[in-house]
């Protein structure tokens, strides 16, 4: 059958699980779009490219299956580098495919639309695999390599350009579906054995786990018990372990008592974490007193800025089973039991001194999350902004499981919440999915507040308004800094809210936000609620 690549493109696409594709047609992309007219991928028109990668990532953060995002030449590329930029800092796999201008003008600069340079290069500075197709096999044998990087060691986000000339071509070649069989590499039994090894004479280990653990919670459970040491995560990583869980220190590498611990710790064990800064937001290397095991899939990881004394290549999962299991079969005398964790007096002690000193504005904030929490089924799931709220509910939202509470943690992006918590509810529509960002950040992104109109999808999105950049603020007040920049007039939330067809609420206290959150969890489409900070303290 011969048809043109764009179509064809489209096809191998459906062929390999793609079902759903987020952009905005152009004139450089129109025979994507012819394939898509044929096809069963479901379209999602957004407002903004930026919206289409954020839509993208939250569909695959939640789902954990790819979505694509469609863009034109030029500034549709540059307009969801910034969104890209995000989904590669937290390992997000999304697929992204762009037109570009007919090969004859690749780096002439003769003026031709949507122009860049060298848009591929542009491309493979944000992406993990960045391809320029020339020919409709290289489409099919790009494309396999873009899908097989969403799942090999740790994912991060694939380009695929397609240039306009090529696009139009007819092909008969055949729509492939390529192996699906995810590639994680495997530890060696040395490695296992040396990390055993540390662990079974530690007196005072302690585990930090990120987004790389995801699935292994079970595994993570039955270490730390095993050990009776302190569990603490990362954004990434929170529901690793249930949050009542007495070795569930939670998402604490910011604050003081935690810092102790891991500089009192003998031996750390570092769990699918980068231990990067924006984990910790204090410095940007971790007070480690002690020896250091890492296990990550990325080799990178193994040897960057810390010295780690044993160094497991290997997803999660896997390595944990294989320490556990080591563990389980030394001799009951052998078996290690630090008892650190419950000489500590476990991690209620530790959080009781974290909470002692919470300001009345932090306390305002840890109101409103507890009235989130009330609002939604055990389940639900909340995607979050860079805000303040969202910075002390990376340690204060309490979540059972992984994947309940998501944050923009590496690139640190305003205007994630939104568009991400969009995209996830598009991914997983019987899931209770809402936004939580601030009053400025919700205004980088509401343009695709029209999108959620449209898909006429159930979608809290909670505006945490203190009327300021208030972390900057903040910050230029304890630097001694004249605060320029850092307040500015906001529109009138509910109003804009209505204006886009959606529903609006203005609440100023706890159990208002609950009760408009369970209205709008009913209600067939978005509603914003504007929480006023200044009334939650009290």
């Amino acid at each position: 059958m011969s048809r043109n690549v764009g179509g064809y493109l489209v096809e191998l696409l459906a062929k390999n699980d793609i079902d759903t594709v987020f952009g905005i047609p152009g004139v450089h992309n129109l025979e994507l779009y012819r394939g898509l007219t044929a096809s069963n991928l479901h379209h999602v028109l957004v407002r903004h490219e930026q919206g289409a990668g954020f839509a993208a990532d939250g569909f695959a953060r939640l789902s954990g299956r790819p979505a694509a995002a469609f863009v034109i030449s030029g500034p549709g590329l540059t307009n969801i580098m910034t969104a890209v930029a995000q989904a590669y800092s937290d390992s997000v796999p999304l697929l992204v495919v762009a037109a570009a201008p007919v090969r004859s003008s690749f780096r002439k600069q003769w003026g031709v639309l949507h122009e860049l340079y060298d848009q591929a290069a542009l491309a493979a500075g944000v992406f993990g695999v960045a391809r320029s197709a020339h020919s409709a096999e290289d489409v099919r044998d790009h494309l396999r390599l873009c899908l097989a990087s969403l799942r090999t060691g740790r994912p991060r986000p694939a380009y695929l350009e397609i240039p306009l000339d090529v696009l139009a071509q007819t092909t008969s070649l055949e729509a492939l579906r390529f192996d699906a069989a995810p590639l994680q590499p495997q530890a060696s039994s040395d490695q296992i054995d040396a990390a055993v090894r540390l662990l079974a004479v530690a007196v005072r280990p302690l585990v930090i786990a990120g987004g790389g653990a995801r699935r292994a919670g079970p595994e993570l459970q039955r270490l730390v018990e095993a050990l009776d040491c302190p569990l603490v995560t990362t954004a990434a990583g929170k529901g690793l372990l249930a949050e009542s869980h007495p070795a569930n220190f939670g998402t604490s590498l910011p604050y003081r008592p935690i810092q102790q611990l891991i500089a009192d710790s003998d031996v750390v064990l570092a769990v699918g974490t980068e231990l990067g800064e924006t984990d910790m937001y204090f410095t940007t290397r971790l007070p480690l007193g002690g020896l250091l095991i890492r296990v990550d899939v990325d080799p990178v990881k193994l040897s960057d800025q810390y010295a780690a004394d044993v160094c497991v290549w290997s997803d999660a999962s896997t390595a944990l089973q294989s320490i556990n299991l080591a563990l389980a079969a030394r001799s009951a005398d052998a078996l290690p039991h630090s008892g650190w964790r419950t000489a500590i007096g476990g991690s209620a002690k530790v959080r009781a001194e974290i909470e002692a000193g919470l300001d009345a504005k932090t306390l305002a904030q840890w109101s409103a999350l507890r009235a989130i929490k009330s609002a939604l089924p055990w389940d639900g799931v909340v995607f979050t902004d860079m805000t303040q709220i969202a910075y002390f509910g990376n340690y204060a939202y309490p979540v059972d499981n992984p994947g309940q509470w998501f944050h923009p943690s590496g690139y640190g992006t305003l205007g994630f919440a939104m568009p991400a918590a969009l995209g996830a509810k598009i991914s997983s529509p019987a899931r209770a999915v809402i936004a939580l960002a601030g009053d400025f950040g919700l205004q980088f992104t509401v343009n695709d507040l029209m999108t959620a109109v449209e898909a006429a999808v159930s979608l809290p999105i909670v505006v945490w308004n203190n009327s300021a950049l208030g972390q900057i603020r903040d910050d230029m007040v304890a630097a001694g800094i004249p605060q320029l920049g850092v307040i500015g007039r906001n529109p009138d939330f509910v109003a804009l809210a209505r204006a886009y067809g959606a529903e609006g609420y203005r609440v100023r206290d706890a159990a208002a936000l609950t009760d408009a959150i369970r209205t709008a969890l009913t209600h067939p489409g978005p509603t914003i609620i504007e929480a006023i900070a200044s009334s939650f303290e009290k």
